[in-house]
């Protein structure tokens, strides 16, 4: 696995030939308050024999957490064939930390992503897991060049107040020091589902750092809902103690599709014991909804 720090000016998507417009990236609040550029970590890995028509999959990472949540999915995706790249958010992994990082939002996040697109070959599928689940349906409704989403745990697009019901049930003092701006890390029964060993899930803990709690305000309180048009799939554990299995569904029913339940696992899909059977899910999905597809 490589990786390396970019950092470039904001970019806008120009009308294409033909008279067709590109895909309105900014908005007038992007114009006005354009969020700050930071240097971005990506993590990639490039197969050794690429498979002819295949986008780039491009992976945003949950709350706390970085590019490194990837770390086992993107060699193995790779492996079969895929170009995998993870981006860290401003203030997560290797990307560096804005000066005002308690103020952050999810727009800086979407920033951040559009950013790291531009660096990529052609349009990229976006995979993402928790927070950066939420994150990747909103850059999809700006960006409509992306083929296919793939969503990981993820919280609803107009509201994840059933996420703080969940906290309070099962991790109430990662809730309160998180309701009170304090820096906390969740339990680790919190992150996985009951076959990880306790050993991996108090490694995993021990990884997570902290979020913004504005950004962490900004998923689970009403918002308005994206538009997306874009084929999208949701998965979701069956044992997740942070995004109940319930509202995961709600997400996909909202998005006009089905979720698919992984009994046994818990909120960490990237990195618990079974990861390889959701990833080998996702893969064949796209297999066959963008796996033919010729290269832009």
């Amino acid at each position: 696995m490589t990786g390396h720090t970019v950092t470039t000016p904001p970019r806008r998507l120009l009308p294409r030939p033909g008279g067709v417009r590109g895909e309105k990236v900014q908005r007038r609040l992007d114009w006005s308050f354009p969020p700050p550029p930071v240097a971005r970590e990506l993590l990639e890995v490039r197969p050794a024999a690429p498979v002819h028509g295949r986008p780039p999959l491009l992976c945003v990472h949950g709350a706390g957490m970085g590019a490194w949540a990837f770390e086992r999915w993107l060699p193995a995706a790779a492996e079969a064939g895929w170009h995998a790249v993870a981006v860290s958010l401003r203030g997560h992994g290797g990307s560096e930390v804005p000066e005002r990082f308690t103020t952050t939002t999810l727009r800086h996040y979407e920033h951040d992503v559009l950013q790291a697109i531009t660096e990529l070959p052609a349009p990229p599928v976006l995979v993402g897991h928790s927070l950066g689940a939420v994150v990747v349906q909103r850059v999809l409704e700006r960006y409509r060049s992306a083929p296919a989403g793939v969503l990981l745990s993820p919280p609803p697009p107009d509201h994840g107040l059933a996420l703080l019901g969940a906290l309070a049930r099962h991790d109430p003092v990662t809730l309160l020091r998180g309701a009170l701006g304090l820096t906390t890390r969740p339990r680790p029964r919190t992150l996985v589902g009951p076959a990880t060993p306790v050993e991996q899930a108090v490694a995993l803990a021990e990884r997570v750092g902290p979020e913004p709690a504005a950004a962490a305000l900004q998923v689970t309180l009403p918002r308005r809902a994206p538009v997306i048009r874009t084929p999208v799939l949701v998965i979701s554990g069956g044992a997740d103690r942070i995004v109940p299995p319930a509202t995961a569904a709600r997400t996909a029913r909202l998005l006009g599709t089905r979720a698919h339940l992984y009994r046994g696992l818990g909120h960490s899909l990237l990195l618990e014991v079974g990861w390889e059977d959701v990833l080998r899910h996702v893969l064949a999905w796209l297999e066959v909804q963008v796996g033919a597809r010729p290269t832009p």
